[in-house]
Formats: C-alpha cells, sequence, structure tokens
C-alpha cells in the first residue's frame, strides 16, 4: 500500500484492522458515548446500547451482535463467544450459546438489515482499505439473545 493510498483510508478503519490483525476481531460499542461520527456524545440508556463483532466475515462466518448490556459484559461476551468463533466453531440461526450453570444461555436468531445496524463493519467490509477485499454482498450478523428454550447441555439446568 503506497502513502497515497493511506492517506485516504479512514483512521478509525486503520484501527479496527490492526485490531483484527492482532487479535482476530475487534469489537464495536454503540451507545455508551464515545468521540466517533456516528455517536452521541451523552451515552444511551443501557437497555438501548449495543456491541458487535468486526472481523468474522473475514472467516466466512456472521459478525456476532448483542444488545442491552454495558460496553464491559458486551466486549467479555462477544470476545468470549467470538474466540470460539477464531478457533473455528461455526455458528447458525437457532444454535444455542450455554455459558454453563447459572450462566445466560443464548440463542443466535439472524439480524434483520446487518448494514443499517452494524454500520462500522458495513463500511469496512465495503473500502479496500487496510488490504481488505471488497465486499458487495454486505455483512451478516447473528444476534444474541436470551434462549426462549432449555439448553440440552445438561450442566446448565
Amino acid at each position: 500500500m503506497n502513502n497515497a493510498t493511506l492517506a485516504t483510508i479512514d483512521p478509525t478503519m486503520l484501527k479496527i484492522a490492526a485490531t483484527i490483525d492482532r487479535y482476530g476481531i475487534n469489537i464495536v460499542h454503540v451507545g455508551g458515548g464515545c468521540d466517533c461520527a456516528d455517536c452521541r456524545p451523552a451515552p444511551m440508556p443501557v437497555d438501548q446500547q449495543f456491541g458487535y463483532t468486526i472481523g468474522l466475515t473475514d472467516r466466512g462466518h456472521p459478525e456476532l451482535l448483542l444488545r442491552g448490556l454495558g460496553s464491559r459484559a458486551t466486549a467479555a461476551t462477544l470476545n468470549r463467544w467470538g474466540a470460539v468463533v477464531l478457533d473455528g466453531e461455526t455458528f447458525d440461526a437457532g444454535h444455542l450459546l450455554c455459558e454453563g450453570p447459572r450462566g445466560t444461555t443464548w440463542e443466535l436468531v439472524p439480524v434483520r438489515r446487518p448494514s443499517r445496524t452494524l454500520r462500522c463493519a458495513a463500511s469496512y467490509y465495503r473500502t479496500a482499505g487496510a488490504g481488505r477485499a471488497t465486499r458487495p454482498d454486505g455483512v451478516s450478523a447473528l444476534e444474541l439473545i436470551p434462549a426462549r428454550r432449555p439448553c440440552a447441555c445438561g450442566s446448565c439446568s
């Protein structure tokens, strides 16, 4: 990549690319109050906040989204399940993610219009910046919601 190309790449996208290169995923949290162009400077109520991964699409997997938790709990949960994907597991809609005894069991549901909700991920994959291929098909995502059915693992009952 030459200096002219680097000068036209959004610094946020470069930071995301560096995080993905180092850790495999980047976590974006929306609504906690930050200085990025898409966020409001004041935090939103926790039940309106959400977070999502960027980097799983590079591995042919939908991104993961979680709503209604604070930034730390969101990051911890997405990092935990994102690491499982990075280790080779594939999740689909309807899959249950069990966090063990007294832990939350999450059900995965498809995100409608993910490019509108995961705006930073959509922008990241739309650009060829940071050495990434353009993704004309956009981004897909699965949302973690509290499971509406019991986990079948036997250890969390």
